[in-house]
């Protein structure tokens, strides 16, 4: 007797549940084509992007600069919130400094710098690694669907205090922002 009632209860209440559940019932005449529904897309900021999977600094004397090859950065199927909207890429070091590949001295991440270049769709800005902060490389202009550069290049300074040969490498992280 007991699960038999339980039952009824079960289905009165999702026969209630589902009724007040339903959205937008009408009795209609047919033939009927007045029924609307919204569709929606909710899109997010985002873009597709191509940065370099390394960067190799060929250090044939260390008490000079030495410029590393000049590098390629895409940014495609750029969305941002307005027309006005600009997507700034930035860049940070994962560290303070280098790791030498064995107990020793390197260069600090704020050795490393970059020139403005030339950026298609986008605005390029000089600066300095740093490990505290992310730093501009380029500002893509307001709506650009794709900016991108084949020149940026990246300059290690002169550091005569290293004493280890090997390769010395330190992490860095971009980071793309809509402002």
């Amino acid at each position: 007797m007991r699960p038999t009632f339980v039952r009824s209860c079960l289905a009165a209440t999702m026969l209630f549940v589902g009724s007040s559940l339903a959205q937008a019932q009408v009795t209609v005449t047919l033939p009927d084509t007045t029924q609307t529904t919204t569709l929606t897309a909710t899109v997010s900021p985002q873009a597709r992007v191509t940065v370099p999977a390394g960067v190799n600094f060929n250090v044939a004397d260390i008490t000079a600069a030495t410029a590393a090859s000049a590098a390629a950065v895409t940014i495609t199927n750029i969305v941002t919130p307005t027309s006005s909207s600009q997507l700034r890429l930035a860049l940070q070091a994962d560290a303070a400094a280098f790791t030498p590949p064995s107990a020793g001295t390197s260069w600090s991440a704020t050795d490393v710098s970059w020139a403005a270049g030339s950026w298609t769709n986008a605005t390029g800005s000089a600066g300095t690694l740093s490990s505290a902060s992310y730093n501009t490389i380029a500002t893509c202009d307001a709506n650009a669907s794709a900016c991108s550069t084949t020149g940026l290049v990246f300059t290690l300074g002169a550091n005569s205090a290293v004493n280890r040969s090997g390769n010395h490498t330190l992490v860095v992280r971009w980071r793309l922002q809509a402002i």
